[in-house]
């Protein structure tokens, strides 16, 4: 399926429903920097826990991600050009509301989803996500050529299968210009926070979900790369929604 939003973007998705739905609020996974729904979801397993908790399952390639348009102006890396993306979408799909789960780039933008339209996210998982700017110590003109955490992390996606390293630069830039700041928060939306306890890129995490009122899962063992497909995360996250209850927004 696909949308076009804003700038003449396509943004492609994923619509999976549950054959036996025991929720009609969807969830909503938005993927890392530099992968897709089907690298960070779907060969992870996350549609199949899903559907095992009865629930619907939505995710985009985010532009410049995957089946996606990937444009190469910075400007059109903004995150709320992300997040108009997303509403869009959810406009087209008829979704009120979702529980919303991101992981690295997709936690951020979950948050931005959230401070933006908190009438459209009933819940928020952030997972490989910290407080600490993630993109400290880079040089944007250069990505990928230094040693920062996120020059690690570029480095092991700018060269996967249908990336476009041009696309990728131009995100980097775009996400450089609005840094996360943690005020103001979403008001009023349950949130948990999951990293890895060997993710240098979401330092301060457990720290951070306590400023927030939130909870904090660490995934023992796992780093930034591969906290992702834990099934101590999967199951925090199915608890977490599980405890959010049957809602009305499908």
């Amino acid at each position: 399926m696909t949308v076009n939003p804003v700038e003449d973007v396509t943004m492609r998705y994923a619509d999976l429903p549950s054959q036996d739905p025991t929720d009609d609020v969807p969830v909503l996974l938005l993927h890392g920097f530099g992968t897709d729904f089907d690298m960070n979801w779907r060969a992870t397993g996350w549609p199949r826990v899903l559907e095992e908790a009865g629930r619907r399952a939505i995710g985009p390639d985010l532009r410049g991600h995957g089946a996606s348009d990937k444009p190469t102006d910075p400007q059109l890396y903004l995150p709320e050009h992300f997040v108009a993306d997303i509403l869009a979408m959810l406009d087209e799909l008829d979704v009120r509301a979702v529980d919303a789960v991101g992981y690295s780039m997709g936690s951020r933008l979950a948050w931005e989803l959230a401070l933006t339209a908190p009438e459209r996210v009933r819940s928020l998982v952030l997972g490989g996500f910290g407080p600490v700017n993630a993109l400290a110590g880079l040089d944007t003109a250069r990505p990928g050529e230094g040693d920062s955490p996120f020059d690690h992390v570029y480095r092991t996606v700018a060269g996967l299968p249908g990336n476009d390293a041009e696309a990728l630069a131009a995100c980097v830039r775009g996400q450089a210009a609005r840094p996360f700041r943690e005020e103001p928060r979403p008001e009023g939306v349950p949130l948990l926070v999951a990293a890895g306890a060997k993710d240098a890129v979401a330092e301060g995490a457990a720290a951070f979900a306590g400023r927030c009122g939130g909870s904090y899962v660490e995934i023992p063992g796992r780093d930034h790369a591969n906290a992702v497909s834990s099934r101590v995360f999967k199951q925090a996250v199915a608890d977490f929604l599980g405890a959010r209850g049957s809602g009305s927004g499908g």
